[in-house]
């Protein structure tokens, strides 16, 4: 007989505790129900498990518990009245080893978070189910205090495996209001616990080999739902359901899965309306990111994947590779994809030159050499993708060294749009696109080698691009093409801005639309539909539809439209006028390509291209900020025109200006060329016109600030334009060493 059956049919004698006690030493698995046998009036010292739940991987293996839910948790219940408590103490006695399987579709509410105490434990639903199945045992965490169910803080080779995960926020995409959490909190949604821990608390220095695998995780009261905390190795992180986590901006938001253990997996999971990082990288080198796709569905999220952290590992990204993921919105709204780099995230400061890491190595002469560090360095960006959907931005590089950045792409109905009036007048930072990277000259992007679609702009804080469009985009030189078909480094759609989307028509004209009918979710309507409210017109006032129009805006700061994806016949060059003069100004200054972040005073101005919903519809400024094109010259107050000492104003040729409110698009004809420009006498005459009218308000406003202005003079007509340069000076002699002071500076390349 087993023996079971032998004590139960013993008589309650000494001879029966020896026996008992001799049977506890040998097969601790049999502790509790003799114990209840032998011992009926005493109180066990944490919960009791039925024998039948308790079950010998060997006679010496560690055991396997099948533990019920307790049928009334609560939190000062202690191991015997409260789930939390008695899981933990489960743990603590099984020793290394311990498995707790629990129930198929049962909920654990926990007061307390588990603690698996032992190397090498594990906690699953028992037959370990798949999420879709609906089978998975569920962890609710209750507790006032608490933030965390499961820790497996420093325990190597500990497993959470198929298990529900509930943090019980309860909060929904936005806070609440200060009555709404008091209702809530009565209906059992416990909202955000300031200073709260991560739900499920793995990793630390001691801890290798870990996992998290299978599990839904939702909903966390603290920051975020997973950390896999400093300096764990060979981790993983895979397959599991994550989201919803925190509310979308101003917050209080949380990560979805927060990684900063070494040489780990993060793969194949779903992580879906995050509203911090979907998934955070803190250096974590050597470990790969993969196969993960992260969702926007109904909460806006900052940033999908980050790699922005200089801690744990003093910026060392070293192998950190992030392949092959996937990145979409369905009806929310991400601000940036992929964040590479310190001041992607947050505003640029003088704390971004300074030594923050030293790198030491042994060099081929076996001499100890140092290197300092000020970028995020090492990382790999490969085979992403972005969309559908609308983002902010796609991928941006600002303050990295030694990364890759290569083959990610966008999936067809991706855009990227949104307001930037939050970066103002602190910074102008480049406006959505798919793929930027800082300025060659602010040193905050070195020895990276990058995918040809990357086009260079300002970047810092791009997590401050607000989801609603805004009334003006402000580029500079090189940031923007747009072709007939509406595709533009931010996606496709045309260039989205409040009630209006800027076109290139097929009839090889920049229009601003209005946007009618039916719009999304962020106000945009359908491309090529809407009433044209601005048209820029075509050279020689031609008719009919015109082969792959395309608008670019080069690097020298020229706007153009020209045929053939931008390589035929010119249709618009609203600068054309000045083309005599400009090879008279100075080049844009040049520096060599620096080799460690620059402060602001050394960082080089370009060329501005501002398209906005309303008159002015464009402006273009050349790097020394002077207005060298205008489609008018009236601002108001509300614009935040300033013109600095030595800037000047070149007025536009009225039929180089565009037309307002153009007929014939409905029918597909060609918009007629703008009406002659009046009359010299009328447009710059006694009565003034539109450039006129400004210098008297500027006058008038300097004259009001106690400034003393003389009297302008009546105003002739302007300077004709020369049809070509003046020829230059000879050349200096060979032996000369002076350049003359006269002699005309070189158009710039």
């Amino acid at each position: 007989p087993s023996p079971l059956v032998t004590l139960q049919k013993a008589a309650r004698t000494d001879k029966l505790v020896l026996l008992a006690r001799s049977a506890i030493s040998l097969a601790p698995p049999l502790f509790l129900a003799l114990r209840q046998i032998c011992f009926p009036h005493d109180r066990p010292s944490f919960s009791p498990v039925r024998l039948s739940h308790t079950m010998a991987n060997s006679q010496t293996g560690p055991p396997t518990h099948i533990f019920d839910p307790l049928p009334h948790s609560r939190p000062d219940g202690g191991p015997e009245h409260e789930n939390g408590a008695a899981i933990s103490a489960l743990f603590a006695h099984g020793g290394p080893g311990t498995t707790v399987l629990l129930r198929p579709r049962s909920t654990y509410v926990l007061y307390s978070q588990i603690d698996m105490s032992h190397p090498g434990t594990t906690l699953a639903t028992e037959g370990y189910p798949e999420f879709e199945s609906g089978n998975q045992a569920i962890l609710e965490t209750r507790g006032e205090k608490e933030s965390g169910a499961v820790r497996m803080f420093n325990l190597p080779r500990c497993a959470l495996k198929r298990v529900h995960v509930r943090g019980c926020r309860g909060w929904g995409s936005k806070a609440p209001t200060e009555e709404e959490k008091e209702r809530w909190e009565k209906e059992g949604r416990m909202g955000w616990l300031e200073g709260g821990g991560a739900l499920v608390w793995m990793g630390g220095p001691e801890a290798h080999e870990q996992i998290v695998e299978g599990c839904r995780l939702e909903d966390p009261r603290g920051w975020t739902c997973v950390h896999l905390v400093d300096f764990a190795q060979r981790c993983r992180v895979v397959n599991n359901l994550v989201g919803p986590s925190g509310q979308q901006a101003p917050g209080p938001w949380a990560d979805g899965l927060s990684i900063a253990g070494g040489d780990s997996l993060v793969a194949g999971n779903t992580v879906f309306d995050a509203t911090d990082g979907a998934i955070v990288l803190f250096c974590a080198p050597g470990t790969v990111c993969t196969d993960n796709t992260i969702i926007a569905r109904e909460r806006n999220l900052l940033g999908a994947i980050n790699m922005v952290d200089d801690f744990p590992f003093d910026r060392d990204f070293t192998e950190t590779r992030v392949i092959a993921n996937k990145i979409k919105t369905e009806g929310a709204f991400i601000r940036v994809a992929i964040a590479c780099g310190p001041t992607s995230w947050n505003p640029w400061g003088p704390h971004h030159t300074l030594v923050r890491a030293l790198s030491l190595s042994v060099d081929n002469s076996n001499e100890l050499t140092s290197r300092i560090r000020t970028q995020n360095y090492g990382g790999h960006v490969l085979h992403n993708l972005i969309g559908p959907g609308q983002f902010g931005y796609g991928i941006t590089l600002s303050g990295v060294d030694n990364f890759t950045i290569l083959g990610n792409s966008l999936a067809p109905h991706t855009r990227f749009a949104g307001s930037t009036h939050r970066f103002y007048p602190a910074t102008i930072n480049a406006p959505p696109s798919a793929f930027v990277r800082q300025w060659a000259d602010r040193g905050r992007v070195l020895n990276s080698e990058v995918q040809e679609e990357f086009v260079e702009g300002e970047l810092q804080w791009v997590i401050g691009i607000e989801p609603e469009v805004g009334d003006k985009l402000e580029y500079e030189a090189g940031q923007v093409g747009l072709d007939a078909r509406g595709f533009s480094r931010a996606g496709e759609g045309g260039l989205a801005m409040r009630g209006a989307r800027w076109e290139v028509s097929s009839r090889g004209e920049l229009v601003l639309r209005k946007v009618e009918g039916k719009v999304d979710q962020f106000g945009q309507g359908e491309y090529g539909k809407g009433r044209v409210v601005w048209s820029s017109g075509r050279v020689g006032g031609s008719h009919g539809t015109v082969e792959e129009p395309r608008l670019d805006f080069l690097l020298d700061g020229r706007v153009t439209l020209r045929s053939h994806s931008g390589k035929g016949d010119v249709l618009w060059d609203p600068t054309s006028y000045l083309v005599p003069y400009l090879c008279h100004l100075p080049p844009p200054p040049s520096v060599p390509p620096p080799t460690a972040p620059q402060p602001p005073e050394r960082w080089l101005p370009h060329p501005k291209l501002i398209l906005r919903n309303q008159q002015p519809h464009v402006q273009i400024k050349n790097h020394e900020g002077n207005l060298v094109f205008s489609t008018r010259y009236e601002w108001g107050n509300e614009d935040g025109w300033t013109l600095k000492a030595g800037q000047w104003i070149a007025v536009a040729p009225r039929e180089l200006r565009g037309v307002d409110e153009p007929s014939g698009f409905e029918e597909e004809e060609q918009v007629a060329v703008p009406p002659p420009p009046p009359t010299r006498q009328d447009s710059h005459g006694n009565h003034g016109g539109h450039f006129s009218r400004f210098v008297r308000d500027l006058n008038t406003s300097l004259q009001s600030h106690g400034v003393s202005v003389p009297s302008l003079p009546s105003p002739g007509p302007p300077p004709p334009i020369p049809l070509a340069p003046p020829p230059p000076l000879p050349p200096p002699a060979k032996d000369s060493h002076q350049h003359s002071s006269t002699s005309p500076p070189s158009h710039p390349n």
